[in-house]
């Protein structure tokens, strides 16, 4: 028979009363502004973010590892539903309301994550890092030598390899220190944020294709500058 004085009765934690509380919150403020709506993304999301950045120890291993399952599995299934509506309203051009510019973003979001994540636990962070600048700076330096010989200019030349070079000083840097040089990409992917008008995103989140840009050029920068952050230095 049981024993109710031996039973371990579930007692909610202080993280998950916050989060519930932020999503209770979040959705009767919809009858307000349908804005609101954002306090469920942040308290249902928000905590799995913060234990992944290290910033909230609230769980064992155990507990982790299913979590992580279980996002695999939530990654695998609104992959593969984000795909099949997009097929099926790219293939029917008599519907209306398409959602592919959302939709797109959705798949761009997943799978770009998914690659970064699993370039980091492959390679680690130092590694990630530099080779992500090398590309970055390579693909930057021939963009701007093919701009440059349109003009035909040794100016134009010798800007670009200007241009590039932080690239190619980072990923020296971050094999040597690290965390400077995680501050130090963190500040490009604010820099270049700005500096291309993608804080406009704001206001116009599908124009221009500026989430696509912050997905795939700030999103490496800033990924690979947080991850940094937390890395030993690797002299060797």
């Amino acid at each position: 028979m049981n024993n109710p004085s031996k039973r371990t009765w579930w007692r909610p934690k202080p993280v998950g009363l916050i989060a519930g509380a932020i999503c209770i919150a979040g959705f009767c403020l919809t009858a307000i502004n349908w804005g609101f709506i954002a306090l469920v993304g942040l308290g249902t999301f928000g905590p799995g973010v913060l234990r992944e950045l290290g910033w909230l120890k609230d769980k064992d291993e155990f507990q982790m590892e299913a979590q992580r399952r279980a996002g695999y599995h939530g990654y695998l299934a609104a992959g593969l539903v984000a795909f099949m509506l997009m097929a099926y309203y790219r293939s029917n051009e008599t519907l209306t309301g398409d959602p592919g510019p959302p939709v797109e973003l959705i798949l761009a979001v997943l799978w770009f994550t998914w690659l970064l994540s699993s370039l980091l636990a492959y390679w680690g962070a130092q590694k990630m890092a530099t080779r992500i600048l090398l590309i970055f700076g390579v693909s930057w330096l021939i963009f701007a030598l093919m701009s440059a010989a349109e003009d035909g200019q040794l100016v134009g030349y010798l800007m670009g390899s200007v241009v590039t070079a932080p690239f190619f000083v980072m990923a020296w840097a971050a094999r040597r220190w690290p965390r400077v040089a995680g501050v130090a990409l963190i500040g490009f992917a604010a820099f270049f944020f700005y500096f291309f008008g993608l804080y406009e995103v704001f206001t116009d989140p599908f124009g221009k294709g500026r989430s696509m840009v912050i997905i795939f050029f700030i999103g490496p920068l800033l990924t690979a500058g947080i991850a940094l952050l937390r890395a030993e230095a690797d002299i060797c």
